[in-house]
């Protein structure tokens, strides 16, 4: 009889923990136009974007947000829809895309055209929101064995999830302005 009361409670006591499964949130990186029209006038070889690099522990599906005190919040129930190198890779080479002459930037997954082509690697020193109401983007980029290096700070309404991912898409698509204006 107490066993098949504790199996009984042991079953419904799981039942209940199925029921009661939090909801996960799921954000994505989004493309932003260029802020001011793009001369279309450019020339050279296509540019890719051989390799992004991120700061250690950046790379995870769950949306960080800095606090004070050297303290992360990983939020596990908010989270990124893709890798979020992937997501960053994507979204800058197709917002640098827009800012350059058509066939000007070799996208992620498509053939390396023959003949010349110009390499750029990016190197994220950061990439986060926190724990002011902004996201801080500071990056090195080079591009034909020239370096460079940009700070970039952009002003959220809020620490929550989604302002987090609209900051960091803002913040990408202004890199890409100057990564533009540079090569």
């Amino acid at each position: 009889m107490i066993k098949r009361t504790v199996v009984v409670l042991s079953l419904l006591a799981a039942g209940c923990g199925f029921f009661s499964r939090t909801k996960n949130n799921f954000y994505s990186l989004e493309r932003i136009p260029p802020a001011a029209p793009i001369v279309r006038t450019g020339t050279g070889a296509p540019v890719a974007i051989d390799a992004i690099e991120l700061p250690p522990g950046s790379d995870r599906r769950e949306v960080v947000v800095r606090k004070a005190g050297q303290q992360l919040d990983v939020r596990p129930n908010e989270q990124w829809s893709a890798g979020f190198q992937a997501m960053v890779l994507h979204t800058l080479a197709f917002d640098l895309a827009a800012r350059l002459p058509d066939g000007m930037v070799i996208l992620p997954g498509q053939a390396i055209p023959t003949g010349a082509t110009r390499s750029v690697s990016v190197v994220f020193e950061e990439l986060a929101a926190g724990p002011e109401n902004q996201v801080v983007l500071d990056a090195r980029w080079v591009a034909g064995g020239v370096s460079h290096r940009e700070r970039i700070v952009v002003s959220i309404p809020s620490l929550e999830s989604a302002e987090i991912a609209n900051g960091m898409s803002q913040a990408l698509a202004q890199l890409a302005d100057r990564m533009a204006a540079g090569l």
